[in-house]
């Protein structure tokens, strides 16, 4: 499971997880604090299609976390003000990079893991739903949709 996927499931998870895990990993492991949670704001920059520019839509309040495992940093970042997510992450993050990594990181994946499947039935589940209600303008080709023909 790469980098990405495994912080996605860990953010669209509920807290909770983040935080058994990073507990398992610290019983485990010497975790230090290189900096501890804070919050911050972070430009949100967005491509304008028309013209291929760049601008700032606004900002976004994050917090932020940076611990240490033995040579390894770990970064954790989570939009909102939940500084213990960030520091669960971050320790989760540093684990992964652990070389050679911990024996309790096979029980960590299972579970992000098993998360990932739970989320990804949960976005079919939605799916289905908004597609029942789904119109597809293409096949409607033969009508006469004008406000005229409407009228008649």
């Amino acid at each position: 499971m790469s980098r990405r996927v495994r912080t996605e499931v860990l953010v669209e998870s509920a807290p909770s997880l983040a935080h058994e895990l990073a507990r398992a990993l610290e019983a485990e492991l010497p975790v230090r604090v290189v900096v501890p949670p804070r919050q911050g704001l972070v430009m949100n920059q967005v491509r304008e299609t028309a013209r291929n520019s760049r601008f700032y839509l606004g900002e976004a309040l994050i917090s932020e976390c940076r611990v240490r495992i033995g040579d390894v940093e770990g970064l954790g970042a989570v939009l909102g003000a939940d500084g213990e997510l960030a520091r669960s992450l971050a320790v989760i993050d540093a684990a992964y990079a652990c070389e050679p990594a911990p024996a309790v990181l096979a029980d960590v994946d299972a579970r992000i893991a098993a998360a990932g499947r739970a989320l990804d039935a949960e976005r079919a589940r939605e799916a289905a739903l908004i597609m029942g209600s789904r119109v597809s303008f293409d096949e409607m080709g033969g009508q006469d949709m004008s406000v005229q023909a409407v009228v008649k």
